[in-house]
C-alpha cells in the first residue's frame, strides 16, 4: 500500500495563493471596496492587475447573491477584526493562525478564575479580560467599568463569558465559510497547468489483478487540505470517493454555515486531569470538530491493513520457527524444517510507503503522524522544500517520535524514515 499524506505545502508548491495572509489579504480588500461607495457606483474596478482583484471585481458585479453572503460572512466578524490589526497577520502558517485562535482562548478561560482558583459559571458577569483585544472590545462591560458608572450613578453594562465566547464560537464558523467561499470560488477556479514529478511517480502504479490482467492501482491520500488539487490534478475522477480521506473536511462551494465540514481549530491546551472535567470551550478543538463535523478518518482502515499484516507475518515466521524447533522426525525432515526456519528469521516483511509532502510535520498532528510512522513494516519519505524547512521538519520529527527512534529510523540496517528534496514542475 502507498500513502500520501499532503498538507498546505502541496498547494503551494502548485503556486495556489493558500497561505492563511493570502486569505486575510483577499478579505481585507473585499472589505475595503464594499466600504467604499465611489467604487460600487462606478460598477467595476479599475485596477484590477492581480487576479485577487479580477476576482473581487467579478464577485461583486456578477455574483451579488455570493457576494452578499460574504459580506454579511466578514463584516463585523470579532476575528477577522482580530486578525487585520494582529502583526502576526504578517506570517505565513496556518499553524500561526491556529495558535492565535488557541491564546484567544485560553486567555478567555483563564479570566473566569477567580484569585482563589475557583472557577466562575459561564452565565456569570465578565470581570474583566486579560487578552488586549478582548479587553479594548469589550472594555465598557468590565467590573471597573460597572463599578465607574454606579458611582457617577449611571448605570453599568455587563456580558457574561457565555455571551462573549458564542461570540467568539460563531464569527469562528463565519470565518470558516468564508474561506471555504475563497477556496472553491477563487483558488479552486485558478488556471493550474503545475505537475509535480515527485507526485506523478507516487500516484498510481501497474499491478497484475487476479485475473493476472495489469490494473492501474492509485495511492491512498491523507489530505490536510481543503481544496480539490490533489483531485483535478492527478486522479481519474471514478477513483475519488475510495482513495482521499479529507481528515479535516472538503471544502464546497454550495455549503452553509450549519453544513460547512471544515476543521479549523485549536489543540487541547488542558492537562490530562482537567481536559474531561472542563468542557466550556470544547467546541474550539478540532477533535471535537473531526466528531462534530463528521469528517471521518478512512485512514485508521488503512493503518489497521498494516498492522494487522505485520502481526500475522509476526505468527507465521514463529510458527514455521517453533516447528522446526519441535520437530523430533527422521534427520532429512528436521535438517529442510531447520534450514526452513533459518531463512525465514532473516525474511523480512513486505513494506508499505508513506509519503509527506508539504507537511511541516507540526506536533499538532502528532497523533496521526505517529499512526502511519512508528511501523516496523512502513517505509517513509519525507520530502522538503529546501534545507532550512528540511532542518525544521527533523526538529518537529523529534517531537513526534523522540529523538532515539527517529536516530534509529533514520540510518543503519532498520532505516525507515529518508528526507527527499522535492522536484519543482
Amino acid at each position: 500500500m502507498n500513502i500520501l499524506v499532503i498538507g498546505n505545502g502541496f498547494d503551494l508548491s502548485h503556486k495556489l495563493p493558500t497561505r492563511y495572509n493570502d486569505f486575510i489579504g483577499f478579505v481585507e480588500r473585499f472589505l475595503n471596496i464594499i466600504n467604499t461607495p465611489q467604487i460600487l457606483q462606478q460598477g467595476e474596478l479599475k485596477n484590477t492587475e492581480k487576479t485577487v482583484y479580477e476576482y473581487i471585481d467579478h464577485l461583486i458585479f456578477n455574483e451579488q447573491q455570493l457576494c452578499k453572503e460574504l459580506e454579511q460572512l466578514v463584516k463585523d466578524n470579532i476575528w477577522i477584526e482580530y486578525f487585520l490589526q494582529n502583526p502576526m497577520y504578517q506570517k505565513e502558517n496556518w499553524i500561526d493562525f491556529e495558535n492565535e485562535i488557541s491564546k484567544v482562548i485560553q486567555s478567555l478561560d483563564q479570566d473566569m478564575f477567580f484569585k482563589d482558583g475557583e472557577k466562575s459559571e459561564l452565565s456569570e458577569k465578565m470581570q474583566d479580560l486579560s487578552n488586549p483585544f478582548l479587553h479594548k472590545k469589550y472594555s465598557k462591560y468590565t467590573a471597573a467599568m460597572r463599578t465607574a458608572s454606579a458611582l457617577t450613578h449611571g448605570k453599568g453594562e455587563s456580558i457574561t463569558y457565555k455571551e462573549i465566547r458564542d461570540r467568539l464560537y460563531n464569527d469562528l464558523n463565519k470565518l470558516i465559510r468564508a474561506l471555504e467561499i475563497y477556496l472553491t470560488d477563487y483558488v479552486e477556479k485558478e488556471e493550474c497547468n503545475c505537475v509535480l514529478p515527485d507526485i506523478q511517480e507516487i500516484v498510481k502504479e501497474n499491478v497484475k489483478g487476479a485475473d493476472g490482467e495489469e490494473q492501474i492501482k492509485y495511492c491512498k491520500v491523507l489530505s490536510f487540505n481543503y481544496t480539490n488539487t490533489y483531485e483535478r490534478l492527478y486522479l481519474d475522477k471514478q477513483q475519488i470517493q475510495n482513495s482521499i480521506d479529507y481528515i479535516h473536511g472538503k471544502a464546497k462551494l454550495f455549503n452553509t454555515v450549519e453544513n460547512n465540514n471544515m476543521v479549523l481549530g485549536i489543540d487541547e491546551y488542558l492537562t490530562d486531569e482537567r481536559k474531561d472535567r472542563e468542557t466550556e470551550f470544547i467546541a474550539f478543538k478540532k477533535f471535537y470538530q473531526r466528531i462534530y463535523k463528521e469528517t471521518g478518518c478512512k485512514y485508521k482502515d488503512w493503518v489497521e491493513t498494516i498492522r494487522e499484516e505485520y502481526d500475522d507475518f509476526l505468527q507465521e515466521k514463529e510458527r514455521i520457527i517453533n516447528r522446526a524447533n519441535e520437530y523430533v522426525g527422521n534427520d532429512v525432515q528436521r535438517m529442510m524444517h531447520r534450514l526452513q526456519a533459518s531463512a525465514v528469521r532473516d525474511q523480512k516483511c513486505k513494506m508499505h510507503n508513506v509519503y509527506i509532502f508539504g507537511h511541516s510535520l507540526d506536533i499538532t498532528d502528532k497523533d496521526i503522524l505517529r499512526e502511519l510512522i512508528l511501523n516496523e513494516n512502513v517505509y517513509t519519505t519525507i520530502f522538503y522544500l529546501n534545507r532550512d524547512v528540511m532542518g525544521q521538519q527533523i526538529a518537529n520529527l523529534v517531537k513526534i517520535i523522540g529523538q532515539d527512534e527517529l536516530i534509529r529510523r533514520t540510518g543503519g540496517k532498520s532505516k525507515t524514515i529518508e528526507f527527499k528534496q522535492q522536484r519543482e514542475c
